[in-house]
């Protein structure tokens, strides 16, 4: 028996935190586009990286970011994905069993935008909150039939920790990841 999507969610959204990442929960699209945009003002950040979304979210952000953030559109080259403060990119899915977002990028571009910013601004659909990592075979499995692609389960910001047994995050890439959440 399946769990109910609510109890998902949560647990997704436990796991997440527990992880350091952040979950910022939005009521619809628009709140989640307002959201965003909120978030990365209060945080000073002046140029953001956006991937594609394949559907309209990712134009649909651009226009709400355009006036108040310098944008890097889908596509850009690493060095100008490199000099942005935050990188807001729109995973296929989410497991609550291990709290990590799954991104499945068919471009160098997509995937450098949750990697090279110090930032990493994720939106997901809660109906797009899986159970447990079986669950995403079959996501992979359609990926593979199209043109090349890449899968990274991200959970939380980067971290990294030495003899001692001390975590440090942000060593090798963003060190902080949040997630807005549209339910």
């Amino acid at each position: 028996m399946q769990p109910e999507v609510g109890e998902v969610v949560r647990r997704f959204a436990e796991r997440f935190t527990d992880q350091n990442g952040e979950v910022v929960v939005t009521r619809g699209w628009d709140g989640a586009v307002r959201g965003i945009a909120e978030w990365l003002e209060r945080r000073g950040v002046k140029r953001v990286a956006v991937a594609s979304s394949g559907d309209n979210r990712s134009s649909d952000l651009i226009r709400e970011l355009r006036g108040r953030f310098e944008v890097v559109p889908p596509g850009a080259d690493a060095a100008s994905i490199e000099g942005c403060g935050a990188g807001v990119t729109f995973p296929a899915a989410a497991v609550a069993e291990t709290g990590s977002i799954v991104e499945v990028c068919h471009t160098e571009s997509d995937r450098l935008v949750s990697a090279l910013p110090p930032v990493h601004v994720a939106h997901i659909r809660a109906e797009a909150v899986l159970p447990d990592l079986l669950q995403v075979a079959g996501l992979i499995r359609r990926a593979a039939q199209s043109r090349g692609f890449a899968v990274t389960l991200i959970s939380g910001p980067s971290r990294t920790g030495d003899i001692e047994l001390r975590l440090t995050l942000g060593v090798h890439g963003p060190h902080t990841t949040v997630v807005f959440l549209e339910v």
